[in-house]
């Protein structure tokens, strides 16, 4: 009976993936996503120690690689900054430039004020919680805030909203676990890893909050740059390609020729000068800047390798990478 029992499950899952390969075999993303339950992921999860080159040597010390990891990580923007060559006046914020670019949408009649939320919408976030998200560095799992999200709605609510009205993000919301992620090249180079922030579950939920109001803000009002299709809802890599498809036949049809420019910004999330996007944000209508300038600084992270952590160091500049309002204030 034992074995009737293994020869039909065995049978039973067969037939499964069969019918799912054939009903997928034209959809690649959905065949992937059946093939990676069984193992077949065309991407490698590597869990091998990481090794790092310190002066021509490598080290395989996880509590030396990750102190490593996040003194470059906290560091390099800052020194990246340092090479750029001084700006003209007439992109500084107190010029006429900079102060008359957003007239076109008559942004001096525009303003926004960054509301409380209701319960409601705290409840609706806590239920769409994503229960396998990584945990930050308060050891408060998704899945738990989830689950408890009728008893937790109510203080969740009152900290989002005391955040939003006093205009202060608690340290504890500002605190990141990194976890190096691996880009290209050489593994031990400590440059070709990207670092991606780990924040506690409630502090999604307080950047959701303010995210949904600027970012319907920024998109009801043309704010953002028309042609700009990263990290924005309904746009993708897809509708740049279309876009810039369409547009060198169309100048090919007449007999004209294109060029390109293709230009990549290092480091880009991590350089976001603070000052610049608060002054940004004031002049585009935005009026609770405490509460962004709370945000964006005081923040602290350590690095996580291979469950060995880095010591707290503090960030100069940059937004976040991993976080909710992150990719908005960069763009």
């Amino acid at each position: 009976m034992r074995n009737l029992v293994q020869r039909n499950v065995k049978k039973a899952k067969e037939e499964y993936v069969a019918n799912k390969i054939e009903e997928n075999k034209n959809a690649p993303k959905k065949l992937w996503e059946q093939l990676k339950t069984l193992g077949y992921s065309s991407k490698q999860k590597n869990n091998a120690c990481v090794v790092l080159k310190v002066d021509g040597q490598n080290c395989h010390n996880l509590n030396d690689i990750a102190n490593m990891f996040n003194n470059f990580f906290t560091t390099v923007a800052s020194k990246l900054v340092e090479k750029l060559p001084p700006s003209p006046n007439i992109f500084h914020v107190a010029s006429t430039l900079f102060q008359q670019f957003y007239s076109r949408v008559n942004i001096n009649r525009l303003q926004l004020e960054i509301s409380p939320v209701s319960e409601e919408f705290i409840y609706k976030e806590l239920c769409h919680l994503n229960s396998f998200k990584s945990t930050g560095l308060d050891d408060i799992p998704a899945r738990f805030v989830k689950d408890a999200a009728t008893t937790l709605t109510k203080p969740i609510n009152f900290i989002v909203n005391l955040s939003i009205t006093s205009g202060i993000v608690p340290d504890q919301l500002k605190s990141a676990r990194v976890k190096p992620l691996f880009k290209k090249n050489n593994r031990t180079e400590v440059g070709n890893y990207r670092p991606i922030s780990i924040l506690c579950i409630i502090s999604k939920i307080l950047e959701k909050a303010v995210y949904k109001q600027l970012e319907s803000y920024l998109v009801k009002n043309n704010l953002l740059y028309e042609l700009q299709s990263g990290f924005r809802s309904a746009y993708s890599t897809d509708t740049c390609l279309i876009h810039l498809f369409d547009h060198i036949k169309s100048q090919t049809s007449k007999g004209l020729f294109t060029g390109m420019v293709m230009i990549d910004l290092q480091k880009a999330f991590d350089t976001v000068d603070h000052q610049i996007l608060c002054n940004k944000l004031q002049a585009m209508g935005v009026s609770n800047i405490k509460w962004f300038e709370s945000y964006l600084t005081g923040r602290q992270q350590l690095v996580n390798v291979n469950g060995t952590e880095s010591n707290p160091a503090n960030i100069s500049c940059g937004v976040p990478q991993g976080s909710i309002l992150g990719p908005l204030l960069f763009l």
